[in-house]
């Protein structure tokens, strides 16, 4: 990895509660100039968890984030609480689609809007599903719906799928499944 050009002059917290932090940092940009840049920090990564049944089906949820007042078809995701990944993944998986895995897969990790925040995230196949819908949250999924990869990438070339955290991990699923000679 290249080594940055960018100075910190001086770094200060404008915001904070228990899960982000807001820094301001006084800058020196590559080019000399003095800036000014807002960094958004999460106080844990993230996962992503793409479950895939023995017919290659995978389960999307449909959800309301405060921020956009929308519902949206997204992935499994959720933070990781400063568990392991695996174990992350394992508990959202449960959480949100009713569904144990006895196989966690990392596939990728990355950034999330990384010019505005350190936010790294991790992408993940689920496998060997069972139904277990005892720690299910209600209150945080409208609706779970079992469909085929194909539809998932049907339904991000029409924009139903459009959060780009999900967007990536299925297309991320899809062709690691591809590569493995599973679809």
């Amino acid at each position: 990895m290249a080594t940055s050009t960018w100075q910190t002059k001086s770094s200060k917290i404008v915001y904070e509660n228990p899960w982000i932090f807001v820094r301001e940092d006084k800058t020196i940009t590559p080019d000399g100039k003095d800036g000014l840049y807002g960094v958004v920090e999460s106080k844990n990564e993230s996962v992503f968890v793409i479950p895939i049944d023995d017919k290659n089906n995978t389960y999307i949820v449909q959800q309301e984030h405060y921020t956009t007042r929308e519902l949206t078809w997204q992935c499994v995701a959720g933070r990781t609480d400063g568990e392991p990944i695996e174990i992350a993944a394992k508990r959202e998986l449960l959480e949100e689609a009713g569904l144990r895995a006895s196989s966690i897969m990392i596939l990728s990790r990355a950034r999330t809007a990384a010019g505005i925040s350190t936010f790294r995230s991790n992408i993940c196949l689920a496998r060997e599903l069972e139904t277990d819908m005892s720690v299910f949250d209600k209150n945080e999924i409208t609706k779970i719906k079992k469909v085929s990869l194909d539809v998932v990438r049907d339904m991000i070339l029409a924009g139903e799928i459009t959060a780009t955290e999900s967007i990536a991990s299925f297309l991320l699923a899809i062709a690691y499944l591809e590569k493995e000679k599973k679809l």
